[in-house]
């Protein structure tokens, strides 16, 4: 049955019944004398479908902590390949999501800009699905190669489109609560690959893997709505209309308020290009935050940590053996993301960016020193505990904020119109920065050794948090239109400060 039905009594019948009663009676009088009433949220619905989306991608992104042992292993019973790979192989495997997650935004990002944001995302889930079939049964290097690749392909697509479908289908007073669910959900497939990878073959491991975004299209295609704000925008009020009524549980008088907002912002940007955001000065100072805190996230270093987490361990030459060190390491992220819907729920954007930050520069400083001291022949018997100590820490920290909120501000900074775009630039320069960061891990240990990869790693979240105090503007409970008007109202105060 389509949502789209011209019947709009049957839209506010399936609306009406998005909430349901429980009532305990009690017969001596026949008064009922308790009840409680649970409302069931479309929006949360549709969130909860596309997160599952999130977590097939974030999967790709710790699938090598677990795959490298298998991977090197010489035991053909174990490795596929029949071989052990080489360092370089090794580098290839680990960075070449990001060359497919670089590609991934453009392709991406124009299907859901002309044939909508539900069809961007289902069609993201195909090239997943190949991707975890294709390394399952794989044989050669060069499949390992072009499984990482599509799947980075998808990545790079669904870091695009998923943070604007969220922010697109939520009401303002709750839009970053929904946001940071895809913190959750990414947290969740960073874990599972630690929690179920050493355990199972390269081929069942994969196969499992797959499950995950077969699931987010059944859901999805079944569930899942357009959003208000596409629909507006290619001119179809009455549908849009109707989406925000069942979002919404609402009436068609209640979502008028709603539906007259996303008008005045889609009737002042019909067309967008990228010369719209360059000659806009308020849509030109969102690219250069949006870019710069994407930036400063890729160069803390989370990314390499992630996907070298068990050699990382080894190296510190703990006693607890390093996989097991990678399960507590990834149970962390997979635990604390929930830590981030309820504080970005009481605290300000930018205040639970700032703990986040500092939070990560801490004890990346501690584990560069850990490492100096290693490195310099000292006595670190009763230091031991540290690496996993600093690691846990770094997790946690970054889990809380960092992993999640430069994605949600980026999402919230643009007009509809130029919106894709500014999407599909954020997400390449992610996966650029992400890609240097794994592919020259290795070679920044060997250059700088690990003591001074982890305090750049530090210094650079230390800038970050500079950057945000100094340019980051507050988003939290804002509507789209008053973030835009806030960005240009900044850009004249600083004009007229200049011209005096």
């Amino acid at each position: 049955m389509s949502i789209y039905s011209s019947d709009t009594n049957l839209i506010e019948h399936i609306a009406s019944n998005c909430s349901y009663v429980l009532r305990k009676s009690i017969n001596n009088s026949g008064v009922n004398i308790f009840s409680m009433k649970f409302t069931v949220s479309y929006t949360l619905v549709n969130v909860i479908a596309v997160c599952i989306l999130a977590t097939s991608g974030d999967i790709t992104m710790s699938w090598t902590s677990p795959m490298y042992p298998k991977l090197y292993s010489n035991d053909t019973s174990i490795n596929p390949l029949g071989r052990s790979i080489t360092e370089d192989e090794d580098s290839w495997i680990g960075s070449l999501i990001n060359v497919g997650a670089i590609v991934g935004p453009l392709p991406f990002g124009f299907i859901g800009e002309r044939f909508g944001r539900k069809i961007g995302l289902l069609c993201i889930a195909i090239p997943h699905v190949v991707s975890y079939l294709t390394m399952a049964f794989a044989k050669e290097v060069y499949l390992f190669y072009f499984g990482r690749i599509l799947g980075g392909i998808a990545v790079g697509g669904g870091y695009t489109l998923l943070p604007m479908y969220i922010a697109e289908v939520s009401d303002e007073m709750k839009r970053g609560f929904y946001s940071v669910f895809l913190g959750i959900f990414w947290g969740f497939g960073n874990f599972l690959p630690y929690l179920i990878g050493p355990f199972l073959s390269v081929m069942w491991f994969n196969v499992v893997l797959a499950c995950f975004p077969v699931t987010f299209f059944i859901v999805f295609l079944m569930f899942g709505v357009e959003t208000p704000h596409y629909l507006v925008g290619k001119g179809d009020t009455g549908k849009a209309e109707k989406v925000l009524m069942l979002l919404r549980s609402k009436s068609k008088e209640g979502v008028q308020k709603e539906l007259m907002q996303i008008k005045e912002g889609c009737n002042k940007n019909e067309v967008g290009h990228f010369k719209d955001i360059l000659l806009n000065p308020g849509q030109r100072k969102a690219l250069f935050i949006a870019l710069a805190f994407i930036t400063f996230q890729q160069f803390s270093g989370m990314n390499a940590i992630t996907f070298y987490l068990e050699p990382i361990f080894k190296a510190s030459g703990s006693s607890l053996p390093s996989d097991i060190s990678s399960l507590i390491a990834g149970a962390v992220i997979f635990i604390t993301s929930f830590l981030t819907p309820a504080l970005v729920s009481f605290y300000s954007r930018n205040a639970v960016s700032l703990v986040s930050i500092v939070g990560m520069a801490l004890p990346l400083g501690m584990l560069g020193a850990f490492f100096y001291a290693l490195d310099n022949n000292m006595n670190v018997e009763n230091i031991m505990w540290m690496p996993l100590a600093s690691l846990i820490l770094v997790i946690l920290t970054y889990q809380i904020g960092f992993s999640v909120l430069p994605w949600t501000i980026s999402s919230e900074l643009f007009s509809k119109d130029t919106k894709h775009i500014a999407a599909s630039f954020v997400s390449i320069t992610c996966w650029v920065g992400s890609f240097v960061v794994t592919k020259f891990f290795r070679d920044m240990t060997n250059l700088l050794g690990n003591a001074g990869t982890f305090l750049f790693f530090s210094g650079s979240c230390l800038l970050c948090a500079v950057f945000v105090v100094v340019y980051v503007p507050e988003t939290r409970g804002k509507t789209l239109i008053e973030i835009q008007k806030m960005l240009q109202r900044k850009i004249s105060m600083i004009s007229v400060v200049s011209h005096n």
